[in-house]
């Protein structure tokens, strides 16, 4: 008797824990979907139903329903759930581990919150170094993805078979991104709305001419094989100009670079030569709050030096 009323009891549980697994396993599926939709969904029109107004993809007031880390592992093909809860652990593991460390050992707590801040930025400059090497390489991969389209609109096929073209011979980032642009066209979507959200997630500004470009050809007519090999020469000329930029300014990010780390290089290296030269900074409170007021004039000084060496085109 004791024994069916043990497993009466035990049974609520696990039809609750089977009922639970069930639901989430369905809301999961349902998420899955409501994602791929997103991905490849047509953008929706304006309120008047025109859809001519599309906001310009650096406007700081542009519609954007990702939020900011969402984005930002989007830009570097990292925008499923499982990234950004492993982003996510990793930052507050990184938050937390010098804080414990130095509770557990008895060291300096303060110096254990700074070296946790500094270390919870580590995924954020990985992730935005990802994003950004992606995006460049999208930007130089463009121009030879838009001469391919040319070649194939010029032997008599449409845009889709030029964008499906594109999506198969290019390699990534470009080729996987025009495969999406194909995947929202078969949904129904212009190729100039298309091409919006690919622009958005890579801030491109190529990528956005084009967009204008196709979306005049539309409206006005004409031959858009001619006008895609037009704007194609405007971006490789662009592009041209970005690399040269980036030729004369090396130098300059050379030297800030160096001056950047030059402190704590010394700084180290005095340590090493003479033990204990820079202890009153560790244990002194004085040298504790002169520590940190470095650390934050190390890191703006760091910034404004690669803000001024850097140039936009």
């Amino acid at each position: 008797m004791k024994v069916d009323l043990l497993l009466a009891i035990l049974s609520v549980p696990m039809a609750g824990g089977v009922a639970a697994t069930w639901l989430w396993a369905r809301r999961r599926e349902r998420a899955v979907v409501a994602a791929r939709l997103q991905k490849f969904m047509p953008l929706l029109p304006d309120a008047d139903g025109s859809g001519d107004e599309i906001p310009h993809l650096i406007s700081k007031n542009a519609d954007r329903p990702k939020t900011w880390l969402t984005s930002l592992l989007s830009q570097a093909a990292m925008d499923d759930d499982q990234a950004t809860f492993n982003f996510i652990a990793i930052s507050a593991l990184l938050l937390l581990l010098p804080f414990v460390i130095a509770f557990v050992f008895e060291l300096n707590l303060v110096v254990a919150v700074g070296v946790g801040c500094l270390l919870a930025l580590v995924p954020f400059v990985v992730v935005k170094s990802k994003a950004e090497s992606r995006r460049v390489k999208f930007c130089e991969q463009l121009p030879d993805a838009i001469d391919l389209m040319v070649a194939v609109l010029r032997s008599g096929h449409s845009i889709s078979q030029a964008v499906r073209a594109v999506s198969q011979e290019v390699p990534l980032p470009c080729g996987e991104e025009f495969e999406a642009i194909l995947q929202r066209m078969n949904l129904g979507q212009p190729l100039s709305e298309s091409l919006v959200l690919s622009a958005r997630r890579f801030q491109s500004y190529e990528l956005d001419l084009l967009r204008r470009a196709v979306a005049i050809q539309s409206e006005v007519g004409g031959s858009l094989a001619e006008l895609l090999d037009k704007t194609n020469s405007t971006l490789r000329q662009r592009l041209k100009l970005v690399r040269q930029l980036r030729v004369i300014t090396v130098q300059s990010r050379l030297s800030a670079q160096i001056v950047g780390f030059l402190p704590v290089v010394v700084g180290l290296g005095l340590n090493f030569i003479s033990p204990g030269y820079l202890s009153i900074l560790t244990n002194d409170k004085l040298g504790q709050m002169m520590l940190a007021a470095v650390v934050v004039l190390e890191i703006v000084g760091i910034a404004v030096m690669q803000r001024m060496s850097t140039m936009k085109v």
